[in-house]
């Protein structure tokens, strides 16, 4: 397979595999953070360990097209010569997570217990409830995410990313390279219960949330949930279940889907619609915005 450049994955792989090739990436790197958007060949021949002009030339020419541009005035980093860059320094490659166990107060939807355990079990970032076992929640938890922060702040930081990685994923762009998402809905283990799946064409990256999670990030639902001063847009996914069970959920289509859904908070309510392909309709319903 290759890209729209004629590169294939294993050709642009195998131009990292070179110390001073990455000496060189990191170079252009430090050149663009200090404000050069490009260094000239004498420039990079003078910051890098080479013994001459042409074991540069070879080492430039390999990178060149694919991590390296070759511009007016010199080289300068590609958009993937500069995410593989961000991806040496944050540890991606080289360091694991650090995490210690540690006991959270959340909503177990099988037992309905509130005592949770959350620990790393490589490679995620696992939450399940103490009495039952259940498995609740788990994040994906790059190296970097765990550095300089206590267990909690690191969960709390997991949270917030995967929030924002479903909103982006469900509404049809994949959060890892842009891709458009294909989506669905099935329906889960619980009752009156649905998944929402989220797949991208590209990278085929897949995201599974519960349903709610895909409303959590409409404005009508933020708005509606702000006046009590929460962002459900970054609700504890490990205590989901306190604030979504009592909406009303009715699949009033199945092939394809299409639920009316009720959010009810505090004695006060709104109705939307979400079809098969998890697109929300506020305007429709005649009892859409209205609280009872």
């Amino acid at each position: 397979m290759s890209s729209d450049n004629g590169v294939t994955p294993e050709e642009a792989f195998s131009a990292l595999g070179s110390e001073l090739r990455l000496e060189i990436l990191h170079v252009l790197a430090e050149a663009t953070e200090a404000g050069d958007r490009e260094l000239s060949f004498s420039e990079i021949y003078d910051a890098v360990d080479v013994d001459s002009t042409s074991q540069l030339s070879y080492h430039l020419d390999t990178l060149t097209g694919i991590f390296v541009r070759d511009v007016e005035n010199g080289y300068a980093l590609t958009q993937a010569g500069d995410r593989v860059v961000r991806a040496v320094h944050s540890g991606t490659y080289s360091d694991r997570p650090s995490f210690e166990p540690t006991t959270i107060e959340g909503t177990c939807p099988y037992c309905d217990a509130t005592v949770l355990s959350a620990e790393y079990r490589d490679p995620f970032l696992v939450v399940e409830c103490r009495s039952c076992s259940g498995r609740i929640v788990t994040y994906d938890l790059p190296p970097a995410q765990s550095r300089g922060r206590t267990s909690i702040e690191t969960l709390h930081s997991c949270n917030r990313r995967v929030h924002q990685e479903y909103a982006t994923a469900l509404e049809g762009t994949c959060s890892t390279c842009g891709g458009t998402t294909d989506r669905s809905i099935e329906q889960s283990e619980r009752a009156n219960s649905y998944i929402c799946a989220a797949t991208c064409q590209r990278c085929r990256l897949r995201l599974f949330a519960p349903l709610e999670v895909r409303l959590l990030h409409h404005p009508a639902v933020i708005s509606f949930y702000w006046r009590w001063g929460i962002d459900a847009s970054t609700l504890p996914l490990w205590d989901l279940p306190s604030y979504v069970d009592n909406w009303e959920v009715d699949a009033v289509e199945t092939d394809p889907y299409e639920f009316r859904v009720t959010i009810v908070h505090d004695g006060e309510s709104l109705r939307v619609r979400v079809d098969d392909e998890l697109h929300v309709d506020v305007s429709d319903d005649p009892c859409s915005g209205s609280t009872e």
